[in-house]
């Protein structure tokens, strides 16, 4: 640990042409913005104005590119950076916890991946390497890997080629990606306009943003013509983009899914544009989620995700393994995870009956106080009382899909109507074990038993919610929850 560094290496020089190009779409959309605001003296200006910063940017970018080494030793990885305050980082291989890989799309036109490095001491990365060649990344993932498997004495080496031919655990062709688009149904792009238009919008004058401006006299006409027909016809619409979006978003997102065994962990590929080659250490997965729908559900189709003491950037410590599989492919991926398939729904054990009554005492007074106050403010409270039927329906779902069941060492949870889940816990994993007990919940003589585990955030444990409190106290003295 002592041997001092020698032979640094530097990024791969394609990080400066990648910075540039991903510089050119802010520029080229700040042009409008820059010839609204120079006025008279045209275009030809703000062109100049962008060139410069690019070029300034680009001076920027090989400075820090020079500036920025790193050595891989046989026992750790040290990087140096800064422009003038220079900064030194130690990260020992065994306190790495993941590394993985990531290939945007401009990093796979010039063959170099980001490589990122976890500790778990600041739950985020510890260090990132922006961008080092394909080969240069395989290498120090790998190298870490034999490390971690205590193989290092030799020098690991992998043969993508080799690596391609090894049978996968689950695996994602074009027919199955396009079946589970389907069912991700979204209306991001309604965000996404929302953006543009906030940026667009402050640049045009203030009269384009008036809706007057565009009706004008057709007021009357535009009026007529909204009808049951046209709205309709308006949610077909909404209905037909939202799953053309949920289409492109899972094809962006999970083509070419592959799932595969490594020697510490479950190795997960995927990406069309932004390719990562993640590895999920085994001894770090602390619970399996198998999830569904209401309507996939009849068709037989789950997903399978797992929650590790690892980020999944976006998806925090939830790692999906199996984004859309039948109950014959989810059982090699749970054997590799030392998990059992979830039993049947009838094998579950239903809470007290009395949630129904807690959640329409609960639920019924937080709605007559809004009533209430509404009364005062507004003319149309009455419009409030039609969540009544909701209020009175959803614990009755509720009830019927919320319950637990223990088979040997593991913990099955089961909740959710609409989007029925699953948690898998094997007791081992447990970290604690609260009884909880609202102030609701005491007259009822209810208790909700939380379960904390490492890597879940603490806002949101595992929880059997409305239990008898008899029932949950025994389960709590239970000596495998509390080992």
């Amino acid at each position: 640990m002592s041997e001092e560094p020698e032979n640094w290496a530097r990024l791969h020089p394609a990080t400066l042409a990648i910075r540039a190009l991903e510089r050119l779409p802010e520029l080229v959309l700040g042009l409008p913005a820059a010839a609204y605001f120079i006025g008279d003296t045209g275009i030809v200006v703000a062109l100049f104005l962008a060139g410069a910063g690019l070029a300034a940017s680009m001076l920027f970018a090989f400075v820090y590119w020079r500036r920025f080494t790193y050595w891989v030793g046989p026992e750790q990885l040290v990087i140096e950076s800064g422009i003038v305050n220079r900064n030194r980082r130690t990260i020992p291989f065994d306190r790495i916890q993941d590394v993985s890989l990531e290939q945007k799309l401009l990093a796979r036109l010039f063959g170099v991946s980001i490589v990122r490095i976890e500790t778990g001491s600041s739950g985020g990365d510890e260090g990132e390497l922006d961008c080092v060649s394909r080969a240069e990344a395989d290498r120090l993932r790998d190298r870490i890997r034999a490390y971690r498997a205590g193989n290092a004495e030799r020098e690991y080496t992998v043969d993508e080629g080799k690596g391609e031919a090894l049978p996968p655990l689950y695996a994602m062709d074009f027919r199955r990606l396009v079946v589970a688009g389907l069912f991700n149904f979204s209306l991001v792009f309604l965000a996404i306009l929302g953006g543009v238009w906030q940026y667009l919008g402050s640049y045009l004058p203030a009269e384009y943003l008036d809706p007057s401006r565009w009706v004008g006299a057709y007021r009357k006409e535009a009026v007529g013509l909204i009808s049951a027909l046209s709205i309709l016809s308006f949610a077909m619409l909404l209905l037909l983009v939202g799953i053309v979006t949920g289409l492109m978003r899972t094809i962006a997102r999970d083509f070419g899914f592959r799932l595969t065994r490594t020697e510490t962990g479950l190795r997960r590929e995927r990406g069309l544009f932004t390719r990562t080659d993640v590895v999920i250490p085994l001894r770090r997965v602390q619970a399996g989620i198998v999830s569904t729908g209401i309507i996939k559900r009849l068709f037989g189709w789950s997903g399978l995700a797992v929650q590790s003491l690892g980020s999944d950037g976006n998806a925090g410590t939830h790692h999906e393994v199996s984004p859309l599989a039948t109950s014959d492919e989810l059982v090699p991926v749970l054997d590799e995870l030392s998990m059992p398939l979830p039993p049947p729904a009838r094998d579950f054990v239903r809470v007290s009956p009395k949630l129904i009554w807690r959640s329409w005492t609960q639920d019924g007074l937080a709605l007559g106080i809004a009533v209430l106050i509404a009364a005062f403010f507004w003319n149309g409270w009455p419009l409030l009382l039609a969540a009544a039927p909701f209020l009175l329906i959803a614990p009755l779902l509720q009830y019927h899909a919320h319950g637990y069941c223990f088979w040997k060492d593991v913990l099955f949870v089961r909740r959710g109507f609409w989007r029925p889940r699953v948690t898998i816990l094997p007791l081992a994993k447990a970290q604690s074990a609260t009884l909880v007990r609202g102030l609701t919940q005491q007259g009822f003589g209810l208790a909700t038993l939380a379960i904390g585990t490492a890597g879940a955030s603490l806002a949101s444990p595992l929880r059997i919610l409305d239990l008898e409190e008899d029932t949950a106290r025994n389960l709590l003295g239970e000596r495998m929850l509390l080992d």
